[in-house]
């Protein structure tokens, strides 16, 4: 009796002792789903960045790519993970910058958002200056219609080849133009919602550039070219003549 006595005390005993354990030694990464291992990244940069790194430079790239225009999931926003829409952004970036389009953020790629994508929200004052501006920045490639100092669109656009620079400045748009056409070729190449506004330089859409989009030697007689028909018309409707655009490098 009393041999068993003692056997089911022990047996009790060391059933608390680990009930005890678990409930006081702390769950690990893995067994707790409110506690996830640290993220590769997180604290340091490390390269190359790839599908489904996670952490602050992921989130730091994502943040660049937005302010650049590219659509990321809000979802790998939010975990910091580097997935399927952010690769496709960064392929459309080394596209636009003529470099190898892997979708893998390595030494070349942190250079170029560095160059073109790290002054998250910052414009120039000249933009935030009136109610309707264009912010055309030569750097990035990208022209932003800035609405009660906010960026309400974002676009792709391209500049004057060598000998033919875009100017930059501050200039207003002194004719809008629907159905615009070009002098310089013949037949007159198309040009529509064409804004113009230093002489016979303008913002328009360009059916070459949205077909062929960017390569080496590419661009205009001049003028700022943007590849979106949808988002070209749409600003023609929305920005008013005498408009203030600035043309700067950024």
């Amino acid at each position: 009796m009393r041999t068993g006595l003692v056997i089911r005390a022990t047996t009790v005993l060391a059933a608390l002792a680990v009930s005890v354990a678990a409930f006081a030694a702390p769950a690990s990464a893995a067994g707790n789903p409110n506690r996830p291992e640290k993220p590769a990244n997180q604290d340091t940069l490390k390269l190359p960045m790839d599908l489904k790194d996670r952490g602050e430079y992921v989130r730091k790239v994502q943040h660049r790519l937005a302010w650049l225009g590219y659509d990321i999931d809000w979802r790998e926003q939010l975990e910091g993970l580097y997935g399927d829409s952010t690769k496709e952004a960064v392929r459309l970036l080394q596209n636009k910058f003529y470099l190898p389009e892997t979708g893998v953020v390595n030494k070349d790629t942190w250079k170029l958002l560095d160059k073109v994508g790290s002054n998250v929200g910052e414009l120039p004052k000249t933009c935030l200056s009136e109610a309707k501006t264009l912010c055309i920045d030569k750097t990035s490639k990208l022209l932003r219609y800035v609405h009660d100092k906010k960026v309400v669109l974002t676009l792709d656009v391209r500049f004057g080849v060598p000998g033919l620079e875009t100017p930059n400045g501050t200039f207003r748009v002194w004719y809008k133009w629907r159905d615009a056409t070009s002098g310089l070729s013949n037949p007159r190449a198309p040009m529509p919602y064409a804004l113009f506004f230093a002489g016979d330089i303008a913002v328009h859409y360009s059916p070459p550039f949205a077909a062929n989009g960017y390569y080496p030697g590419g661009g205009s007689h001049g003028c700022v070219n943007v590849r979106d028909k949808e988002g070209m018309a749409w600003l023609f409707d929305q920005f008013p003549q005498d408009g203030l655009v600035h043309v700067y490098n950024g």
